[in-house]
């Protein structure tokens, strides 16, 4: 039965071709959406975790009402201690301290709202990766008057290495204080909300700057396994004194949601296009089953039975769906290794909102995997036979004597 399959399959090799080239673009198609949207997500996640919400954060549940404002007298007190504390539990990986302060900056006789923020540089290597980022000049060091601007900010400012940032702003007390900072290197973390309006300087000098001595308006935490943060939050949020809170990532709605609706469109989408080329499939068969109906009419009169007529229709549709779903395999392998390996630039794009607060970055790399390829691959076979049952069955129903005379 299999070589009589095959045979009729490439008997009409030119509506074979159209058939196939149908499925293999729509194999090729899901694979190449799956790997590059499964990249933007992951990149997403990674952009907002390291930059904002870490996979943990203990705060003030003042600031966490009030937190867009940045309420510098909502803080963590003797954070050391806390962070000596957080260490010593086996799923937490790493845990720091961050000052996050707002600036109003004059840019060309305009107000630009500037986010300055105090980090331990040593600390924030393993999270920000900053030594990897600097576009020139030097990483910043700890107990220095020195800072980082991020390239777009610098480019407005027309700041260059050695250059002095003067900063001026409210402390935790209300009152306003100022700080000289030498630029000591200009940094670009590839993601817009970032390098246009943010600038980096140590724990120390921001503490010294806004009067907050021992005192963080965060604690940032990472993690082993973030799926398991809002168990790890509760158990930190256990052992912390009145008014501190631990706040897992999925606390954070925006994040949350934007990934699931995004995951559930994309599945939609996906499932549309497959949906598409299986109406193409169930075309042709019903094509086919109509071009050969005196064809199947004397197979029946031979002794051929209703269900082997099915089965060989549905084997037809197997052996098509298998050859086209490889090459729709190979090349989504091809685009998929291109989309993660180069990405794409939308830094064009980012140009246009460069004071977005959604962590964009400018290139998106895919996410390769070869699990992705195989689903496909596997999706593609799986809908060219769903497809063809009815036309099998319409085959398998026909009455011999009356489909002889057709």
């Amino acid at each position: 039965m299999f070589k009589l399959a095959l045979r009729n399959v490439l008997r009409n090799k030119r509506r074979s071709f159209l058939t196939g080239l149908s499925i293999a673009f729509a194999v090729m198609i899901v694979i190449f959406l799956w790997t590059f949207v499964s990249g933007i997500l992951v990149g997403m996640f990674n952009n907002y975790v390291t930059n904002s919400v870490g996979h943990i954060r203990v705060l003030n549940t003042d600031y966490l009402k009030r937190e867009m404002m940045l309420p510098l007298s909502a803080t963590v007190p003797d954070y050391q201690r806390l962070i000596n504390t957080l260490e010593q539990d086996q799923s937490v990986k790493l845990a720091t301290g961050r000052i996050k302060f707002g600036v109003l900056m004059d840019i060309k006789g305009k107000n630009k709202p500037v986010l300055g923020i105090g980090i331990d540089p040593q600390r924030e290597e393993a999270v920000l990766g900053l030594s990897q980022k600097m576009v020139s000049g030097k990483v910043l060091a700890a107990g220095t008057s020195e800072t980082i601007v991020g390239i777009g900010l610098a480019k407005e400012l027309g700041l260059k290495i050695g250059d002095t940032l003067t900063v001026i702003t409210q402390t935790a007390h209300g009152s306003l204080s100022g700080l000289n900072l030498k630029i000591a290197g200009i940094f670009s973390l590839g993601i817009a909300s970032i390098d246009n309006r943010t600038f980096y300087l140590s724990l120390g000098q921001a503490q010294q700057l806004l009067d907050m001595d021992g005192r963080v308006t965060e604690v940032f935490i990472l993690i082993k396994d973030p799926d398991k943060a809002v168990q790890v939050a509760a158990g930190i949020g256990k052992t912390l004194p009145a008014g501190l809170t631990a706040v897992p990532w999925q606390a954070n709605g925006f994040l949350y949601y934007m990934m699931t609706i995004i995951k559930n469109l994309y599945g939609a989408i996906y499932a549309f296009i497959l949906l598409l080329a299986s109406f193409t499939i169930l075309n042709t068969m019903f094509m086919a089953v109509m071009e050969r109906t005196r064809e199947i009419g004397m197979m029946k009169a031979l002794g051929m039975k209703e269900g082997e007529i099915g089965r060989l229709i549905t084997l037809e549709a197997l052996i098509l769906g298998t050859m086209a779903s490889l090459i729709g395999a190979a090349g989504g392998t091809l685009l998929a290794y291109y989309v993660s390996t180069v990405g794409i630039d939308y830094t064009a794009a980012f140009k246009q909102i460069r004071d977005i607060e959604i962590p964009l970055a400018y290139v998106y790399r895919g996410e390769f995997s070869w699990l992705t390829i195989l689903v496909g691959f596997l999706l593609g076979i799986l809908f060219s036979v769903l497809a063809s049952i009815f036309p099998a069955r319409r085959a398998a129903k026909l009455d011999a004597a009356e489909a002889m005379k057709e």
